[in-house]
């Protein structure tokens, strides 16, 4: 028995899987291993991209400065290595924090002068004390200035075979398949299907990452670069935007999952996102488990698509005063997720 899958994975025949037909061993054993290279590496993407202009994200302290931080979803309980890309000008070091409560890892990645170049580090988890975490960035330079121009983070996928133990996906079990147990007259149970079933169930739960984005804090200013942003300006929100396709939103609700840091919190401050309305309360992340009460947008494409962040509402763009840097609290990091 071995959960073990081909990359690409053996595809079946739609002709032997249609009611009426006799079951082929073969069309079993390729969805098997479907569904095993889903779990390992189907829909492991960017979970962080961000990239500033040259200049921006800069640091000269020779000492660490927190610069920025992201909220993050695992992709499995099971995929505990986070691969961070880093495009960084200047000699220096970048110190990166992963924390999902009851684990965390710290790495440091030491760049080099001259031109801007590709650095990859991987952090790894023990275990997830949570299905959310943080990833900080914090930056220091040797000499003179490091300038980041990007970031991108993703999940390490699994190689082939798969752990023997069950997987976890946002709270739901995903069982790998003995692709041995689905050979030639291998006899095949109820139970096969039933896995089957629950197992693309489990996977239509992976969430996307539709929205990350943090400000950058303690930057030093190279002229006559302008410096990044600092909280989030009502300019800001119309960027933000992203064109998101969402096959299940003609079929039913799904949760979707929002992440707001905010700093300088002196009185509660409302915030309309996804066609609601919520209340930020307190300094730090604030976690918010949202519903979909968009109308899509119309496209050539025919396809449920919404344009997802915040809302370009008067609430949002005007009376916040948000390019103010309102003295009631500002927006200073936002993350969204969905399946």
């Amino acid at each position: 028995m071995s959960n073990s899958f081909a990359s690409p994975p053996p595809l079946a025949d739609p002709q032997t899987v249609v009611a009426g037909q006799p079951i082929s061993y073969g069309a079993i054993n390729s969805i098997g291993q479907t569904l095993n290279y889903c779990f390992g590496v189907g829909g492991i993407t960017n979970i962080i991209s961000q990239a500033w202009s040259d200049g921006s994200c800069s640091q000269s302290s020779t000492t660490y400065q927190a610069m920025c931080e992201w909220k993050l979803p695992q992709a499995s309980d099971l995929h505990l290595d986070l691969e961070v890309y880093l495009l960084v000008h200047g000699a220096g070091s970048i110190r990166l924090t992963l924390d999902f409560d009851s684990s965390s890892d710290v790495q440091e990645v030491a760049t080099s002068g001259g031109n801007e170049s590709l650095y990859v580090s991987t952090l790894s988890l023990s275990s997830f004390g949570a299905s959310f975490g943080t990833l900080t960035l914090e930056g220091k330079a040797t000499s003179g200035t490091i300038r980041i121009a990007s970031i991108m983070a993703r999940w390490a996928p699994l190689a082939s075979p798969l752990p023997t133990s069950d997987g976890s996906v946002m709270g739901n079990t995903f069982k790998p398949f003995g692709i041995g147990r689905l050979d030639d007259q291998k006899p095949l149970s109820a139970r096969i299907g039933h896995n089957m079933i629950r197992d693309i169930g489990t996977l239509r739960g992976r969430l996307r990452t539709w929205v990350s984005w943090s400000s950058v804090q303690n930057a030093t200013y190279i002229n006559p670069a302008p410096g990044p942003a600092e909280w989030l300006g009502a300019g800001d929100i119309m960027r933000l935007l992203t064109p998101v396709a969402m096959p299940w939103a003609e079929i039913g609700p799904q949760v979707i999952y929002a992440a707001i840091k905010a700093d300088g919190i002196t009185a509660s401050v409302d915030v309309d996102i996804l066609g609601q309305r919520i209340t930020l309360t307190t300094n730090g992340w604030s976690f918010f488990t949202l519903g979909l009460l968009l109308e899509p947008v119309d496209g050539e494409f025919k396809l449920p698509l919404y344009q997802v962040g915040l809302d370009p509402t008067p609430l949002n763009l005007v009376d916040n005063h948000w390019w103010d840097g309102n003295t009631t609290g500002v927006i200073t990091a936002l993350c969204l997720w969905g399946p």
